[in-house]
């Protein structure tokens, strides 16, 4: 950074003249100041109201509530004057959602460059801190003192806007930071273990393990500056906890990472090397896939050699562009992903997932998420070690693209985005998989965004072709009983044979499901939170179902009964076997998703309903 000169954290920062102090409930006072100084306010549109000041007060509030960021009040360090406000804001422009810059400065401080040390603070926040893409900025078309702070902070004039009915000029800023890879530095495991210990002073009993991964933790790798750490909770539900703590240690805009309401995000900057934080609940499969690949490529010099070669070409030709330089590396890390998983000397000594919680206790909204976060496991888990398979995780949604010709396995899922970027990410998905020609389907949650996605798509031109029924099931309550019909035999699928029968049992398409269950079987290992079973009478599959341990809770999926051998018991038998499992393995709590026909049944079978997942497929 070099504006700022001091980052304690989001919250609090300094620059050569300037402290900088996150708004707070008390500051109100300071915001009718502003609003009633017609010098200053002539540059923003014209005093406002009390009513108006508190409004705008509330909103700015929400901003650091909703985002991680928001306005920060400015002080000078000499007097400890409060000379104005600067910050960051999620707003709309012309019905595009933009982040933008905002700055406001009294009147007796302008005409000394403050203006634009607290833009160039907020802007390395945007884009070092938080790794923004791009921000804009703008102000009246008159302001052209406002302007040229623009323009000294790095902006670049783009457009003409009409904003609050005024006419506007709008800037943009791009984010400059290269995609920066250096040789091995033998300190940064020493860094990492002082960051290490830090970390453990804070988290205590919270903290269960903390694994250095990434480029920084292999030997003789370059990689980029960055010292990257998994660290292994007990409870996820204590991550406002962990956030606090966190931020102790100068750790800022902690965010969800990939397996949503169960993995979050968090990175501390320092001058030459950041600290990015991978929190997971233990028992994740991405501790196992994160610390697998790092030990695999420390024993196996020649795919450390490749990866090395590829990262620094990527670098090169990428160099301003780093979403393409991680996408580049996908196929190849995919690839390592799946050997080290096979490795018969990868670790198998991980942390069990934890099932010490009492998960009928829990909130309506925690049981949902739970279910969410099992759902999303058991659809994308196997994608990431599959080199026929396109996994394709970004902001906004996920895709599972498998190229078969059956909707089953091809789909998203996992939507975060605002209203305002609907139509853009619908089409962005559209686009994807109509210009490959392939058939897929897009599952709505009862936490995906935007509120109104289902109403978005259906104006998109898909339509709503399946409703199923969250539910859950109280192991604790159930005394274990499992009735199976002495024709049945149910086995666990673990081999290409077995998994195969288990595809047959109900196959829309049996090329496809035969194809699919067959990668399936080149990289199942014995510790997927996945088990297949298949139910047997005289060698004929005639029922099947998988269970996901995930999230504290068994999901239950698939169940399929072959239409000729329905209404035998069998149905019924390979659930209350998993149910028996699940409780076996210490779990409280067994979720599914129901069909509208099976609704009724799990009823009565004592299960209950909490919300509802929604398949949307593309009107033909």
């Amino acid at each position: 950074m070099k504006t700022i000169t001091q980052f304690h954290s989001i919250d609090s920062f300094t620059t050569d003249r300037l402290i900088a102090e996150k708004i707070k409930h008390n500051d109100l006072d300071k915001f009718f100041i502003m609003h009633k100084n017609l010098q200053l306010m002539a540059t923003l549109g014209g005093v406002r109201s009390e009513e108006q000041t508190r409004a705008n007060f509330a909103w700015n509030l929400s901003q650091w509530q909703d985002n991680g960021f928001g306005l920060w009040l400015f002080y000078l360090k000499t007097t400890k004057e409060w000379i104005g406000r600067a910050g960051l804001r999620r707003v709309m422009v012309n019905g595009h959602e933009e982040i933008e810059l905002g700055y406001a400065l009294m009147p007796q401080f302008w005409k000394l460059g403050l203006a634009t040390e607290m833009a160039k603070a907020s802007t390395e926040i945007a884009f070092e801190v938080i790794r923004l893409d791009n921000i804009v900025s703008f102000t009246l078309t008159t302001n052209k003192t406002s302007q040229r702070i623009m323009e000294k902070a790095g902006f670049q004039y783009e457009r003409e806007i009409i904003h609050a009915d005024l006419p506007h000029v709008l800037y943009r800023m791009k984010n400059p930071r290269k995609v920066e890879i250096l040789s091995y530095d033998p300190h940064w495991p020493d860094l990492f273990e002082q960051e290490a210990r830090r970390i453990k002073s804070v988290l205590s009993n919270q903290l269960k393990e903390i694994y250095h991964i990434g480029s920084t933790a292999i030997p003789n790798m370059p990689a980029k500056p960055i010292i990257d750490m998994m660290l292994v909770c007990n409870d996820l539900d204590e991550i406002e906890f962990i956030k606090d703590k966190l931020s102790s240690l100068n750790y800022s805009n902690l965010r969800r990472q990939i397996i949503p309401h169960r993995s979050f995000f968090v990175k501390r900057q320092d001058n030459h090397i950041s600290f990015n934080l991978h929190i997971h609940e233990r028992g994740s499969t991405q501790i196992k896939r994160h610390v697998n690949f790092r030990d695999y490529v420390i024993h196996h010099p020649e795919d450390a050699k490749a990866y090395a070669a590829l990262k620094i070409n990527l670098a090169k030709q990428f160099s301003d562009d780093m979403n393409s330089y991680v996408m580049g590396k996908d196929s190849l890390v995919q690839k390592i992903d799946a050997n080290a998983k096979l490795w018969p000397k990868r670790k198998n000594d991980y942390l069990k997932e934890n099932t010490e919680t009492i998960a009928k206790n829990w909130s309506h909204e925690r049981l949902v998420k739970a279910m969410v976060t099992n759902l999303n496991v058991h659809m994308t888990h196997f994608a990431q070690y599959l080199n026929q398979v396109e996994l394709v995780r970004i902001p906004g949604f996920t895709i599972v693209n498998t190229s078969l010709p059956d909707d089953t396995f091809n789909f998203v899922l996992d939507a975060d985005f605002s209203t305002a970027e609907a139509q853009k990410k619908i089409l962005e998905v559209t686009n994807y998989f109509t210009q490959k020609n392939i058939p897929f389907s897009w599952w709505v949650s009862p936490f995906d965004k935007p509120d109104d996605l289902p109403e978005q798509l259906e104006h998109n031109g898909y339509q709503n072709t399946e409703n199923n029924i969250a539910m859950y099931f109280d192991l604790d309550a159930w005394e274990g009983q499992v009735s199976l019909p002495p024709e049945l035999e149910i086995i666990q699928a673990q081999d290409e044979k077995t998994l195969h029968d288990f595809a047959l049992v109900l196959a829309n398409d049996a090329v496809a499901f035969k194809q699919y269950f067959s990668w399936i079987a080149s990289v199942l290992t014995d510790d997927d939170p996945i088990e297949y079973y298949v139910g047997y009478v005289n060698g004929k599959p005639v029922v099947r179902g998988l269970s996901c341990y995930f999230a504290q809770v068994a999901g239950l999926h698939w169940l399929s009964t072959a239409p000729d051998e329905r209404r035998k018991g069998y149905g019924a038998a390979m659930q209350q076997y998993r149910l028996k499992r699940a409780k076996e393995l210490g779990y409280h709590i067994a979720v599914l998703q129901a069909s509208s026909a099976g609704y009724p049944l799990y009823q009565k079978l004592g299960y209950k309903g909490c919300g509802v997942f929604r398949e949307f497929k593309l009107k033909t």
